[in-house]
C-alpha cells in the first residue's frame, strides 16, 4: 500500500460526534433509516452499532497492530531516552516494536525474515505522534553528561550570587569570555544536485586547514569586545590583520592555541576596552582553563577591578553564554563567508592572510546585542536566575551517581535487555547486532505482557568508583583573596618544573653533541681504511701503486686493480675481476 493513500471514496467520513446523536435520536424513537438519511450514516453501521453496543466509530482498512495506550508508552520511551542521550535510531525502534509484538502474542503484519516492523508502520507511528521526529543529534562527550549535575551548577550560582550582592553588579559590566577555533577549511553546508548522485564535491582550500583561536567577550547589556585573534605562527607579521574587525588584537604562539601568557594579553586588552577600576569593577565568567588561573592574572586583575568567576568544568554548552547563542551562528556565518570567496577567486586558496577579513564579515552580521542578551538569560546568568534548569536537565548526570543500589540496578536492567531486545545494551556496552533466535524461543502465547518500559529499560551506569590521586574541580572565584595561596603553589611547581626541562634539555644536548663528535670520528676512521682498502691496494698483487700508473675498478664488487696486473687490454671497456667472474 502506497504511504500516502488518498482516499477515493467517502465511506466512513461521517464523525464520531454524528454516530452519537444518531444513535440518540434512534433510541428515542426516531426510524433507523431515518435517522441513516439524516445524519449521512449507512443503515447496515447503524444496525451493527447498535446491536453490539459499540460506541466507537469504525474504521477502515487493517486493525492497528497497537492500541493508543501501548503507543502512547512506546512514545513516551523514545522521548525519555532520548532526553537521557540515550536516543533510539529508526531500526531500533522497528526491532523492538517486533519484539514486543512477538512476545505478547499480537497479530501482526511484520516482516518475520528481518524480524522487524516496516516503514510503513513506522511512518504511521511517527504521524499518529508529531511529538517525536528524526533528528540529527549533536555528539556530547560523557563528560558533559556527567559534569551537568544538581550538585556543580548549585556552586556555580552560590558563587554568583555571592558576587552579586557584594558588588551588585549591572548588565553592562557583566562580561563573559572564552575561545573558539575556526580554520582556513570551511564546513561546506548541503547543496542541491542531481537526485542518486553517490558523490557531491564541494571546493574548499585545504585537505587539512590550519586552526586559528579567536577570543571574545561580551557583556549582558549587548557590548561586545574586538577579538583577539592567535595565529600558529612564530612571528606576527602586519598582513595577518589586514581587513580584520576594529580594535581587535593580533598575536601568534607556535601551536595556535592560547596559553597563560597569551591570555594575561588578552586581560589587558579587555582591560583598555572596558576599563574597569576598583571603583567600578566588572564580572568576568569563564571557563576554568588552566590557562585562566595563575598568579600573574590575579595580580593584575586585582589591581584593575576584574572579578574572575569560572563555570564547572565540562559545562560551557549549557552555562557558557557564547557557546549557547552566539558561536554556533558566528561558524556558520565564516562559512558562508569562504564560500563566497572561493566563488569569487577561483582557484585562489584561503591562507591566514584572509582570515581575519572573512571573519570581520561574518562577525559584523552576526553579532548582535540581542544575541548576548539572550545568552545570558538562558544560562540564568543576568537575570540572576538560580531555576533555569529545569531537574529534568539533571536528570542524564543520576546516571553516573556512585552509589551501591546502582551497581544492583544495573545487574537487573542488564538481564531485562538481555531477555527483551539483543540490540540495546547497557552504557559502556556496544550495540550487538546478533543473529536473532528462533521464533519459538520467544514465549509465544505466555500470559505475561512485557510492557515498553520493561524492554526499553532506563540505562544505568555501574560503580566504577573514582581514579585515585583524582582532585576535583568546581567552580570558583579565581580573585578571592584566599585562592591567592594556591596560585602561589601553583606558580612554583610551574618555576620548578621549567628549571627541570631546562637542566634536561642542557644534559640532552651535550649527550647529543658528545654522540655526534663520536660518530664523526667513527665516520672518518672507516672512510680512511675504506680508501686504503679500495684505491690504493690492489686486487690482484696486492700492492700499492706508484703515481701516474693505471687502475681499473670492477663494476661489480668496486675493488680497484692496476691494469698492469689484469687482463684488460683496452681500457674504454669494463672490467670485472675474477673473483666476480
Amino acid at each position: 500500500m502506497p504511504r500516502n493513500y488518498s482516499r477515493k471514496t467517502d465511506r466512513a467520513s461521517w464523525t464520531e460526534i454524528a454516530l452519537k446523536q444518531a444513535i440518540h435520536d434512534i433510541n428515542k424513537g426516531t426510524p433507523v433509516r431515518e435517522a441513516a438519511r439524516v445524519y449521512g450514516i449507512p443503515r447496515s453501521t447503524l444496525q451493527t452499532k447498535l446491536k453490539r453496543k459499540i460506541k466507537e466509530p469504525s474504521t477502515l482498512g487493517r486493525p492497528p497492530v497497537f492500541s493508543k495506550e501501548e503507543e502512547k508508552e512506546l512514545a513516551d520511551r523514545i522521548i525519555h531516552l532520548c532526553k537521557l542521550f540515550f536516543g533510539l535510531t529508526r531500526e531500533e525502534v522497528k526491532k523492538c516494536a517486533f519484539d514486543y509484538a512477538n512476545k505478547n502474542s499480537l497479530k501482526c503484519p511484520f516482516n518475520t525474515n528481518k524480524r522487524r516492523a516496516g516503514d510503513d508502520w513506522l511512518y504511521g507511528f511517527l504521524s499518529r505522534h508529531p511529538e517525536i521526529s528524526l533528528r540529527t543529534p549533536e555528539a556530547t562527550s560523557i563528560n558533559r553528561v556527567k559534569a551537568f549535575n544538581k550538585k556543580e551548577v548549585s556552586i556555580f550560582y552560590n558563587n554568583l550570587e555571592q558576587l552579586l550582592n557584594n558588588y551588585s553588579f549591572t548588565a553592562n559590566r557583566i562580561f563573559n569570555t572564552d575561545e573558539t577555533g575556526i580554520s582556513t577549511v570551511q564546513s561546506p553546508g548541503k547543496v542541491l544536485a542531481k537526485k542518486g548522485t553517490k558523490q557531491v564535491g564541494y571546493l574548499t582550500s585545504w585537505e587539512r586547514g590550519k586552526n586559528i583561536t579567536v577570543v571574545c567577550a561580551f557583556s549582558a547589556s549587548g557590548m561586545y569586545v574586538p577579538p583577539m585573534f592567535i595565529f600558529p605562527r612564530k612571528r606576527l607579521n602586519p598582513l595577518l590583520g589586514k581587513g580584520g574587525p576594529p580594535g581587535a588584537a593580533y598575536r601568534c604562539s607556535e601551536s595556535g592555541w592560547i596559553n597563560e601568557e597569551l591570555f594575561f594579553q588578552y586581560l589587558k586588552h579587555f582591560q583598555n576596552f572596558v576599563k574597569p577600576s576598583l571603583e567600578d569593577p566588572v564580572l568576568l565568567v569563564m571557563d576554568n582553563h588552566t590557562t585562566h588561573s595563575t598568579l600573574q592574572i590575579y595580580d593584575f586583575c586585582k589591581a584593575n577591578g576584574i572579578v574572575l568567576l569560572t563555570i564547572p568544568p565540562h559545562t560551557s554548552h549549557k552555562l557558557q553564554p557564547l557557546d549557547v547563542t552566539f558561536y554556533k551562528s558566528l561558524k556558520t556565518g565564516f562559512n558562508e563567508e569562504c564560500n563566497k570567496y572561493l566563488k569569487c577567486h577561483p582557484h585562489q586558496k584561503i591562507t591566514p592572510f584572509e582570515v581575519a577579513e572573512l571573519f570581520n564579515k561574518a562577525f559584523m552580521r552576526v553579532a548582535t546585542p540581542q544575541k548576548a542578551v539572550n545568552g545570558f538569560e538562558h544560562t540564568g546568568i543576568f537575570p540572576y536566575n538560580p531555576d533555569v534548569f529545569s531537574p529534568e536537565d539533571f536528570t542524564p548526570a543520576q546516571i553516573y551517581k556512585s552509589h551501591e543500589p546502582d551497581i544492583r540496578e544495573a545487574e537487573e536492567s542488564a538481564e531485562i535487555i538481555r531477555h527483551s531486545s539483543p540490540e540495546l545494551t547497557l552504557m559502556g556496552e556496544s550495540i550487538r547486532h546478533s543473529t536473532p533466535e528462533p521464533t519459538s524461543s520467544l514465549v509465544p502465547g505466555t500470559s505475561e505482557h512485557l510492557s515498553f518500559t520493561e524492554m526499553l529499560p532506563t540505562p544505568v551506569a555501574k560503580n566504577l568508583g573514582t581514579r585515585k590521586n583524582s582532585k576535583a574541580v568546581h567552580s570558583e572565584i579565581i580573585t578571592s583573596t584566599p585562592n591567592k595561596q594556591n596560585l602561589i603553589l601553583k606558580e612554583d611547581r610551574r618555576l620548578k618544573k621549567l628549571e627541570r626541562s631546562k637542566n634536561k634539555e642542557k644534559k640532552l644536548s651535550s649527550v647529543k653533541k658528545q654522540v655526534f663528535s663520536n660518530k664523526e670520528s667513527k665516520l672518518s676512521t672507516k672512510q680512511a681504511s675504506s680508501k686504503m682498502s679500495h684505491v690504493d691496494i690492489c686486487l690482484v698483487c696486492g700492492e700499492f701503486g706508484k703515481n701516474g700508473e693505471l687502475w681499473l675498478r670492477c663494476i661489480i664488487c668496486g675493488e680497484w686493480a692496476h691494469k698492469a696486473c689484469t687482463d684488460q687490454t683496452q681500457a674504454h671497456t669494463q672490467y670485472i675481476c675474477d673473483h666476480c667472474c
